[in-house]
């Protein structure tokens, strides 16, 4: 029983004192039962009856000092060992009260300090975690639950948080009052805090075992065995409370995350399909972001984890991984797996040899369909299905990453003009086919999307010149045959060229379009005129197109003999024309003429769309009534073509599709020596039929005049090059004459350095310029 001070015959005034809950940092909800058990009035209020205007002996009596301490002892004792106390806690809180306002706070509070840490050491320490260490060195190990040192931890904590928040109850004056303002000097709760973290969780064999139980425990969550939630949470939460979090188990859990995932890198990564183990990373970062939430991690340590994990599996293997997978995932345009690989790759900063990666599967795979001949009919559609893919993972996958982007700009750049000439000549094909009248059915946007996208190869070449030589010669034929599929989708495509090249690229195109329009206004003067006349035309509707030679391609004079009527009606027009355009002369262009002739075979009436050598030819029938026919040298002599044309004249009539000839002997060759008929079984459902396509068609003659012309403007171009710069510089050296040279030239095709210099010999030879010193030119003229 505390001894009291008198208080008989005096006033007593009621001080109401309050012990909050938030005492010992745990929430009623928290705190065991057997606590709220043993603390009584743990949240109620305290009444204290403190005599009036008393006034306390100071200083008190030894007697009185070793008394209340005793009585506190016994009441720590209790509680330590967790049963009720005996002695009221309103008699211990007086006591604690008296000896405070007596001055005797610093001697209460050495004598607390030494007795909790005593039972933390003897109690917690020694005679429960120490005999387990024990039994773990002797085999037990901390796989074991009972000897588990996390479990072991966490149950002492849970006592220890209990067993504080009940001694700062009854030393709550103290703690308020003399703790509170004395230098140096903590809570209550803090210095119970402290010396449970130095005795227990510091103790370099008590925290070894504890962060390798605990890490333990993360491991086997890794590997998706069943672990104690709770208990794993409360650990990090006590280590997070006594400040230990970040200076001991945040390291040994980062290392330990490493050497996991290095572990399942070096497992997974050669083994897995790229597509697997991409998704095998995914879900290992799900998994550390929802394991660092579920056991409260602080966001620090769930960002260096997913940090650790992005390093080891993608960071450390990204060679063996685009190495292993990337020119796979493209050739299976597997949109999402290189989407993942893409944001992977970018999480840790290696878009680059993903780039690089890119680059080089683009210039390999577009070589492929570039520098193989046999497959030169399909270059330009297999580059646009080829874009078309890249273009699609650009979107989808590559965010339309502009390194990317560039990436593949440069590589088309470079692998398609790594063949000369043929990458332009086979896109002005491509575009001649689209606009071809063929083609009549396809709606305006199906034809504006496809000459948008063949724009785009159109770009990349270098011999824009061999472009616009091919192109001209098949625009030609299509406006002077009659070919093209709609004169607005002409226009808009010369537009299109306009604005990519400039004006000086498509003027002569301008002025082919313009000499057609002259010529209708042309055509209907003469229809009007005294020159036709229903007497002398032979039934012939004649259309001339007069057409001006600079605008055109140059085209050979083939000789032919006209049937009478055809050459009357030519020498009216010619006639006609000189009336109206003086000084200016007429050369006909028989290759180009066509015909639509009106024909009785003898199973029908058809209208055939003809060449003019096609249409004189099959004339010379009617005139053979034996039915022998003609024999191939009678043809020739009758019409005059050479061999050349003549051979493919009578093949498209008497060995095509449409056979209005007959050949013997049979075969797909014609010979001298054959003989031809009118085909007297020939039938056909349609009434129209198109057998000129012959004239359509590119001879390997003609595309080879067509190449020999490019080349001879190109080095018309470099010796008009070296002049202008000649004029400029008067005195110039070799190589920056070169250098200079190409960079004039580098949008009309690839210069050999060769022919740079054997036209500057050609310069000199002119006297243009002349050689001084070795590599140096002056310019003469």
């Amino acid at each position: 029983m505390l001894q009291n001070f008198p208080s008989r015959g005096l006033p007593l005034s009621i001080e109401s004192t309050t012990v909050s809950k938030s005492s010992s940092r745990l929430s009623s909800a928290q705190r065991p039962k057997r606590q709220r058990q043993l603390s009584g009035q743990g949240s109620v209020r305290k009444l204290v009856l403190v005599p009036a205007n008393a006034t306390l002996p100071s200083p008190v009596s030894e007697q009185y000092f070793n008394t209340t301490w005793d009585a506190l002892n016994a009441a720590l004792a209790s509680i330590f060992q967790d049963v009720p106390i005996t002695t009221s806690c309103e008699m211990l809180y007086r006591g604690v009260e008296h000896l405070c306002r007596a001055d005797k706070s610093r001697a209460l509070w050495d004598n607390l300090k030494l007795r909790m840490k005593n039972h933390i050491i003897n109690d917690f320490l020694e005679r429960e975690m120490l005999s387990a260490v024990e039994v773990i060195a002797a085999g037990g190990g901390i796989t074991s639950k009972t000897n588990n040192m996390a479990d072991i931890v966490e149950r002492v904590w849970t006592r220890w948080s209990t067993q504080l928040g009940l001694i700062r109850n009854i030393f709550f004056f103290m703690d308020r009052s003399y703790l509170l303002t004395a230098p140096g000097e903590k809570s209550i709760w803090d210095t119970g805090l402290e010396l449970f973290r130095k005795c227990i969780v510091e103790n370099a064999v008590i925290g070894s075992h504890l962060m390798a139980s605990l890490i333990i425990y993360f491991e086997r969550n890794r590997s998706h065995e069943t672990v104690q939630v709770p208990l794993i949470c409360n650990i990090v939460r006590m280590i997070s409370t006594l400040g230990v979090y970040t200076s001991t188990f945040h390291p040994q859990f980062i290392a330990a995350t490493s050497e996991h995932y290095g572990a399942l890198a070096n497992l997974h990564v050669e083994s897995l399909t790229v597509p697997d183990y991409l998704k095998l990373v995914l879900e290992c970062l799900t998994f550390e972001n929802e394991q660092a939430t579920s056991f409260g991690l602080d966001r620090a340590t769930r960002n260096e984890a997913v940090a650790v994990v992005k390093n080891q599996l993608v960071r450390n293997e990204v060679e063996t991984i685009v190495d292993r997978g990337f020119d796979d995932l493209l050739n299976a345009d597997d949109i999402s797996s290189l989407s993942e690989m893409y944001n992977l790759f970018e999480q840790v900063d290696q878009e680059k040899i993903l780039i690089t990666a890119w680059s080089e599967y683009i210039r390999r795979e577009g070589l492929k369909l570039v520098m193989e001949p046999s497959k030169d009919a399909i270059m330009v559609s297999s580059l646009l299905s080829f874009k078309a893919k890249l273009d699609n993972i650009m979107e989808k996958s590559f965010k339309h990453n502009d390194s990317f982007d560039n990436a593949m700009r440069e590589s088309f750049d470079l692998f398609i003009n790594k063949r000369q000439n043929v990458p332009a000549e086979m896109i002005a094909k491509y575009i001649d086919d689209i606009l071809r009248v063929g083609n009549k059915e396809m709606e305006d946007d199906e034809m504006k999307v496809r000459l948008d996208r063949v724009l785009v190869l159109f770009r990349f070449i270098q011999g824009k010149d061999v472009f616009e030589a091919f192109y001209k010669k098949d625009l030609a034929k299509r406006l002077l045959l009659n070919k093209s599929a709609s004169d607005d989708a002409e226009r808009s495509m010369l537009s299109r060229l306009k604005t990519e090249c400039g004006t000086g690229f498509t003027q002569k195109l301008e002025g082919m379009f313009k000499d057609i329009e002259l010529s209708k206004d042309f055509m209907t003067s003469f229809k009007n005129s005294k020159y036709v006349t229903n007497k002398n035309d032979g039934g012939i509707d004649l259309y001339v197109n007069a057409l001006s030679q600079a605008f055109w391609p140059s085209y050979p004079h083939v000789p032919l003999i006209l049937p009478p009527h055809m050459a009357e009606a030519l020498e009216n027009f010619k006639t006609f024309y000189l009336t109206k355009q003086t000084g200016r002369r007429i050369t006909w262009r028989h290759s180009l003429g066509h015909c639509v002739v009106k024909a009785d075979l003898p199973k029908g009436k058809k209208e055939l769309s003809m060449s003019l050598f096609q249409t004189v030819v099959l004339l010379l029938f009617n005139d053979v009534s034996d039915g022998k026919g003609l024999t191939y040298e009678e043809v020739k002599a009758a019409t005059s073509l050479d061999d050349r044309e003549l051979v493919r004249t009578l093949q498209s009539l008497a060995c095509g599709k449409i056979r209005v000839l007959s050949k013997d002997p049979k075969g797909k060759d014609v010979n001298p020596g054959d003989r031809f008929r009118v085909n007297l079984k020939f039938e056909d459902k349609a009434y129209r039929l198109r057998i000129n396509q012959i004239q359509l068609k590119e001879t390997p003659e003609e595309n080879k005049d067509t190449h020999d012309q490019v080349k001879r403007d190109r080095q018309y171009e470099i010796q008009a090059c070296v002049i202008r710069i000649m004029k400029s510089r008067k005195t110039i050296r070799h190589v920056e004459l070169i250098q200079q040279t190409i960079e004039q030239t580098k949008n009309r095709g690839t210069l050999d350095l060769g022919d740079i210099k054997k036209n500057i010999e050609k310069l000199i030879e002119k006297e243009y310029m002349e050689r001084q010193g070795g590599d140096t030119y002056v310019y003469l003229a």
